[in-house]
């Protein structure tokens, strides 16, 4: 008979142990993708119908705010990147340069530091992914989800993931969406249900998502971050920005210009291959030019800023065609033309700030409503899950026999 080996140590039994928590992590992997439901996307269509929804025809050029949503401090040992980035020297940082919010969005958590001060938004950024980040700021969020699809994902799991978000945050914006191609610009074709995304951020910009997305009909608003991680490295504070017009720091209705689109992202050129020092752009940001007028008489958009003259503004239509571009101008204007499905504006004020302002939507009727192009496909799905099934109990049942036939080998021995 076949003896077990008396001598089996610490590195034998720590070697099994090591190896069963693998194999039940990659269990625990495989069941999460494999439950991921099968999703049929309507085709889109492109903005259409008389009323065009200006979201600053309203706004007040006294209200704008200067918000930032994507910074890390350092969490888990420094593992997820916050590095020096402690919250009383974020605190430090940005009230020097003059921000009037600037939210900590950790890696899956959120953070509480100073969930007592005046207009205070739970965020946190989703995702484990290492590879392609298919990350999401969830801004007002709730709580944190804890599922994700760690390796490659396709179009039914990034749409189901925002759904998922969704339900648990006030917005869920894809995060720095041309960085390492998490979120590819094909996949803005058919992605709905979320209100945001980041298209200024300093690991790439995502000009072409955004485009794709509005000429597909998705109403979809802009912001900019600086995605600090560094936050004792000058060159990394105060490279992007959001503006929001709001009467006051509450956060209803912060989310409320969100969610209408009273909002631009700024993106400050150069100053990372240019350093400035702190104080310099503390003196920049606080002299910042501001819209100042975004208005539709009739079908003409007009555009002004602060500033005494804009160096160059870009009226940007369908698939991101410009449409017409004006230099060294106090004011600037375009008329929508019938075929135009939306229009949005680029501003370079001075050579040194950039202005990405919202588009001007075509609907039917002065009633916006959003498009949600994707539904569960039920049939497919359970199909798919019965096979799976199948599948593995195929597997178990045939590891279960080789388990036998061995252990009926070694009696017979």
């Amino acid at each position: 008979m076949r003896k077990g080996n008396p001598h089996k140590g610490f590195w034998f039994y720590f070697g099994r142990v090591t190896a069963t928590i693998g194999i039940l992590l990659l269990l625990i992997i495989l069941a999460i993708y494999l439950t991921v439901p099968t999703y049929s996307f309507k085709e889109p269509r492109p903005f259409e119908g008389e009323y065009l929804y200006n979201p600053y025809q309203d706004m007040s050029p006294d209200q704008w705010k200067k918000y930032h949503f994507h910074c890390h401090s350092r969490k888990y040992f420094g593992l997820t990147n916050g590095r020096k980035s402690k919250e009383a020297t974020i605190d430090s940082v940005y009230q020097v340069l003059g921000y009037d919010h600037y939210g900590i969005s950790d890696y899956m958590g959120i953070n509480k530091h100073s969930s007592d001060r005046e207009g205070y938004i739970p965020a946190y950024e989703h995702g484990y992914g290492l590879i392609r980040k298919t990350h999401q700021i969830c801004i007002g969020a709730k709580s944190v989800y804890r599922i994700d699809y760690p390796f490659m994902q396709n179009l039914n799991m990034k749409q189901h993931m925002l759904n998922k978000l969704g339900e648990r945050s006030r917005f869920v914006m894809p995060a720095h969406a041309s960085f390492t191609k998490g979120y590819k610009v094909s996949d803005m074709k058919y992605l709905s249900n979320y209100r945001l995304i980041e298209v200024v951020n300093p690991y790439g910009n995502a000009l072409e998502h955004w485009d794709v997305a509005l000429s597909n009909g998705h109403r979809i608003y802009a912001l900019g971050d600086d995605d600090t991680h560094d936050i004792t490295n000058v060159r990394e504070v105060c490279r992007n920005m959001t503006m929001v017009n709001t009467p006051d720091l509450n956060p209803k209705h912060v989310y409320d210009a969100l969610d209408n689109g009273l909002c631009y992202a700024v993106e400050f050129d150069n100053w990372y291959h240019h350093p400035m020092t702190l104080s310099e752009k503390a003196e920049q940001v606080h002299s910042l030019p501001y819209l100042t007028r975004a208005e539709l008489v009739d079908d003409t958009l007009f555009i002004e800023t602060s500033a005494e003259k804009m160096q160059e503004v870009k009226f940007i239509g369908q698939n991101g065609k410009v449409l017409k571009t004006e230099e060294n101008v106090a004011q600037a204007y375009y008329v929508i033309q019938p075929k135009d499905p939306y229009v949005r504006t680029e501003i370079n004020v001075n050579g040194l700030q950039h202005f990405y302002l919202n588009p001007v939507t075509r609907h039917p009727t002065s009633i916006v409503m959003d498009r949600r192009l994707d539904q569960i496909n039920w049939s497919q799905t359970i199909l798919y899950w019965v096979v799976y099934a199948v599948a593995l109990a195929a597997f178990a049942w045939y590891l279960f026999k080789k388990k036998e036939e061995k252990k009926s080998q070694g009696n017979a021995d």
